[in-house]
């Protein structure tokens, strides 16, 4: 478990400071600022990205950001911010750790640590179908009623064998009282002195010696069945947590996802609504955005994962739309075919040139707009 601080190289000396605050807690911690090649994030990992004016202009931004997205696809990205500088596009609208005062900075980063040891204690989120996860194969078996039973068994049987052994210890201290005396006594005086023990407390005579005979032989017994259940354990399994066990496929749709900005509905939706009644099929959210948590681990995730492509609705408010920059990453992850269509004239920020590269887009804006659905519908058939 590895807990990597991506920065820019101007922060580094805030880096320094946030790494020694994790060390102390146990954990190890890695600077990253760009320039080195790290082994990609894992599940066990978190990352820490330190947000600067520095990384807005850092040359190695696009590759912190792209290990940022990373993590955060996994649930293991922590934001902080360290002064009024804006986070990159795609990670603006994520909760984030105010540590822009440098007085209060060692409370911050300790409030860092804190975080970074509950994403560690939290098992990897396995972006799976809901369906799939309750009662599939590969499930552990219900824990709480075998640790019920463990603590039952545990109290039983001490309680089981203690009145044999104290019956033994009694039954030993007579016998050796008997040996040591004058006359030693056999096996009839040692009776003879275990009945007349049992007098003393107010128990008829001839019934000790039964008693003593039944919890020692309780007790026997219980020692017995515990080493029996000592040699016949059985061995730890090492199978892989079900975490960590091979994802399923996703179901396959033939419904294109369509990404899009907000701000564009009203120039999206109607091509969108024309190209459905030519008989092709799309996935878009039309509820005004989900958020970045919850929603984005359910739907979005699924619905990319299912798809056969996925349509990039460009613009300027595109690019600069946090939810549209996720959605390109995550088509980009899961190997979709990304199909640019420009709804206007915008020049693409440069990460988005990376992941538009070597596509030919549609400029969907200089085609008159009667023709804009089947012009959609070419490309998507052309694809």
């Amino acid at each position: 478990m590895t807990v990597f601080i991506a920065h820019a190289p101007a922060d580094r000396q805030s880096a320094e400071a946030l790494e020694k605050v994790i060390e102390r807690r146990g954990q190890f911690a890695e600077l990253d600022d760009g320039h080195t090649a790290l082994r990609p994030i894992q599940g066990s990992d978190v990352l820490v990205l330190l947000v600067s004016q520095a990384l807005t202009f850092a040359t190695a931004r696009l590759r912190l950001v792209q290990r940022a997205l990373d993590a955060w696809s996994d649930g293991r990205l922590i934001v902080v911010k360290l002064d009024h500088g804006f986070p990159p596009v795609g990670l603006r609208d994520l909760p984030a750790i105010d540590a822009s005062f440098e007085a209060q900075r060692e409370f911050k980063w300790n409030e860092v640590a804190d975080q970074i040891r509950e994403r560690l204690r939290a098992p990897p989120a396995p972006l799976v179908d809901a369906e799939e996860g309750e009662g599939g194969a590969g499930l552990p078996p219900p824990a709480p009623r075998l640790r019920k039973r463990f603590v039952f068994g545990a109290l039983l049987l001490p309680l089981l064998a203690f009145p044999g052994i104290m019956a033994l210890a009694a039954a030993i201290s007579i016998w050796l009282v008997n040996r040591i005396g004058p006359t030693p006594g056999g096996w009839p005086e040692l009776l003879t002195d275990i009945d007349q023990f049992g007098a003393r407390y107010g128990v008829p005579l001839g019934v000790t010696p039964w008693l003593f005979a039944v919890a020692i032989t309780v007790t026997l017994a219980v020692i017995a069945f515990a080493f029996f259940r000592v040699l016949h354990r059985q061995p730890k399994s090492h199978a892989p947590a079900p975490a960590a066990r091979a994802e399923k496929p996703p179901k396959q749709t033939d419904a294109v996802f369509v990404s899009y900005a907000r701000a564009n509905q009203g120039a999206v939706l109607p091509v969108i609504e024309a190209a459905k009644r030519a008989g092709r099929k799309f996935w878009l959210d039309q509820q005004g955005g989900i958020a970045a948590g919850d929603g984005w681990a359910g739907e979005i995730v699924r619905a990319i994962r299912g798809a056969p492509g996925v349509v990039v609705m460009c613009s300027q408010a595109a690019f600069e739309s946090d939810h549209v920059k996720r959605e390109i990453y995550l088509a980009d992850r899961y190997k979709k075919k990304l199909m640019p269509v420009f709804i206007e004239a915008a020049e693409p920020p440069e990460d988005f040139e990376y992941f538009f590269a070597g596509v030919q887009p549609l400029k969907l804006f200089e085609t008159p707009e009667a023709e804009r659905p089947q012009a959609l519908i070419n490309l998507l058939g052309a694809a």
